[in-house]
């Protein structure tokens, strides 16, 4: 799913843009990325695939397709750890260069991903959104007044 065009660059000239494939369960990935665009703006670039209707060998090929034209690398976001989406991103891009999956993607990783994705190599922006994922989380006593 790519909408409109992409929002802020300045990436420096040796990197390029890293691409994304969302892969999550049921519509999450979709309504990720329009929860996004109503933070960011129009997206550009960014794919997302969803495991309903698919078997694992089906959601494993899909996945394998959507980043068979990854010249440079790139990221497959996914919702969770062990799931379907997870096990068939790790099997479909296995071996093909520098493509990483990063798993448990909530709205700032997203976020942040738009904001940097034309500024670092796969490995840095992957190292990045992991520790955006880890601070974005937080517990807040709420005590009553």
């Amino acid at each position: 799913m790519s909408t409109g065009t992409h929002g802020p660059a300045g990436g420096s000239p040796d990197t390029s843009t890293v691409p994304a494939l969302l892969v999550m369960h049921a519509d999450l990935a979709a309504a990720l990325l329009h929860a996004a665009s109503a933070v960011y703006g129009p997206i550009e670039g960014i794919e997302v695939l969803s495991n309903s209707g698919l078997s694992r060998e089906a959601l494993e090929a899909r996945i394998a397709d959507q980043v068979g034209h990854w010249r440079h690398g790139g990221l497959v976001l996914t919702d969770f750890w062990g799931g379907s989406c997870h096990t068939c991103g790790l099997k479909a891009t296995r071996g093909r260069g520098e493509i990483l999956l990063l798993t448990g993607v909530n709205l700032p990783v997203l976020l942040d991903y738009l904001h940097n994705r034309d500024r670092y190599t796969v490995a840095e922006l992957a190292e990045r959104l992991q520790t955006k994922g880890r601070e974005s989380i937080r517990a807040q006593r709420c005590s009553e007044s």
